[in-house]
This record gives C-alpha cells, structure tokens and sequence, in this order.
C-alpha cells in the first residue's frame, strides 16, 4: 500500500478512455453520443476514485480502509 496520495485528472483520464475506444456508429450523432457517454462514465468514475483516494489517509491504519477498497470494487455509475 502506497503512502503517497494518487489524484487523477478526470479529464485527461475520459480523454484518454474515449481516444483508445473503437467508437463506431451508423451516424455521427450517434457516435458522438456514445463518445460522450464514454467521456462522462469514465469522468464520473475518476471524480469518485479520487475522493475514496483521498479517505484512504484517513482509513490508513483502520479496519475501515478494507471497506472503503469494497466500495470502490462496487462503485457504480448511473
């Protein structure tokens, strides 16, 4: 386990998602919609990994940084 704080930048991280996918659709409307469905889950999903990394040094000693790790396993995305 790490001690040093891992903050990631949502933006460079949903760019980086939605330049290494295979988007494909019939229209450009519809591949522009998929790209951004992409864009805002793996934004999303990185704004919420970053604040568990930031209650990790909070937990760092505690049984509680095993449930918060859970929590990020189960992490979902509406």
């Amino acid at each position: 386990m790490t001690k040093e704080k891992i903050k990631i930048d949502p933006n460079e991280f949903a760019l980086a998602v939605i330049g290494g996918s295979n988007l494909k659709a019939d229209d450009d409307a519809r591949a522009s919609k998929d790209a951004l469905k992409r864009y805002l889950t793996a934004y999303m999903l990185i704004e919420n990994f970053n604040k568990l990394e930031a209650e990790q040094f909070k937990f760092i000693n505690s049984s509680d940084f095993e449930l918060m790790m859970k929590a990020l396993e189960h992490m979902r995305i509406n």
